[in-house]
């Protein structure tokens, strides 16, 4: 039993650092990153990276957002109230706290494309 807890926490600490490694060679590239809060509506979104922990990483998967993704930012309030986003892979929709809204990394993907 003490083998798994070791073994799951080593690969987990490998999958973050695989992860941060990964953030990094997309800012090398020029790939512009920014959080979920502050990226345009109606622009098609591409998930980067949530940088939170187990937690959060967790929830956002079982409400079916996955690292690369395509997603929209259908409406913000006013008041600093929950954001609704809308996943275009699985066409689904969802209300997001600002808390939660925070830790997605989305880059904006080229229409142009």
């Amino acid at each position: 039993m003490i083998f798994l807890s070791v073994w799951f926490i080593i690969c987990c600490n490998n999958i973050e650092n695989g992860s941060h490694l990964e953030i990094k060679q997309r800012k090398a590239a020029g790939l512009k990153m920014i959080s979920l809060i502050q990226a345009p509506s109606d622009t098609p979104l591409r998930i980067a990276d949530i940088s939170g922990g187990h937690g959060v990483r967790r929830r956002l998967l079982a409400l079916g957002f996955h690292k690369s993704d395509i997603i929209e930012l259908d409406s913000r309030s006013i008041l600093r109230g929950p954001v609704l986003i809308k996943n275009l892979t699985s066409d689904t929709s969802v209300a997001l706290g600002r808390g939660v809204a925070k830790k997605i990394l989305v880059e904006v993907i080229d229409e142009r494309k």
